[in-house]
């Protein structure tokens, strides 16, 4: 544990997005799935990636909320998905092939985000613990580290499984806050959604960065928040060169 002389050095850092490059591995998982239906020839792609993410979120956000269970996530986001196009409801049959498409594209194209490596990589080399925060099931976010490569750079994973509370919520903040014995006002949190990682990071009083690559921030901006286009910036503002 840290104390009020020696400080601990820790920085939080949100997965999905963030370090994890979720968006990649689901437009793979699209291109994968969508020769298979009739919507083929009448969506393009990056409608059929908004559309399905915005189920996937809704899906998750479900069980996030305790009204289904994770293994309902799976079905639910398919019928959610199939509903938002017009599309007919598909059979039980037609959702286990789906998902099963789907989750091969998406696990074989599993990547970190450009530089997230390298920039775990230097923390660590200056003394920094790195600590996830993340919605979900430990679980299935651990298996994304590993996949990844980033698991020898990680020192905990915290996820709302595990503590009973989701971001924004502060106490999934305060819980990483006092295992790490994190000095507030100074602790960096790194993540890529304005409510939760952000507003909920302000909220712990902790000192977040908006990550927002490939200059798409309008919408995420928060005033007085810094904003990293790429995630080796990082290093800069944390004095490293």
């Amino acid at each position: 544990m840290g104390s009020q002389s020696t400080p601990t050095k820790v920085i939080f850092f949100d997965l999905d997005n963030t370090l994890f490059d979720h968006s990649h591995s689901l437009a793979q998982a699209i291109l994968a799935i969508k020769e298979k239906y009739s919507f083929n020839a009448i969506f393009k792609p990056e409608f059929l990636k908004y559309t399905y993410n915005s189920a996937l979120n809704q899906a998750y956000d479900q069980y996030l909320d305790g009204a289904i269970t994770y293994e309902e996530t799976d079905v639910e986001k398919v019928r959610i998905f199939f509903s938002s196009l017009r599309m007919p409801q598909p059979s039980f049959e037609e959702i286990n092939e789906f998902r099963a498409t789907y989750k091969a594209a998406y696990r074989q194209s599993q990547r970190a985000t450009g530089g997230s490596s390298e920039t775990l990589t230097r923390l660590r080399e200056h003394g920094y613990k790195i600590v996830i925060i993340t919605n979900g099931m430990i679980e299935c976010q651990t298996n994304k580290v590993k996949a990844i490569g980033l698991e020898h750079l990680v020192d905990r994973i915290i996820a709302s499984e595990e503590v009973g509370h989701k971001k924004p919520d502060l106490r999934i903040f305060q819980y990483a806050i006092d295992l790490f014995d994190a000095p507030l006002g100074t602790t960096v949190m790194v993540g890529d959604d304005a409510k939760r990682d952000i507003h909920g990071a302000l909220n712990a009083q902790l000192a977040p960065f908006l990550y927002a690559p490939n200059g798409q921030i309008s919408r995420q901006r928060v005033p007085g928040v810094p904003v990293l286009s790429r995630m080796t910036e990082l290093l800069a503002h944390m004095g490293i060169h």
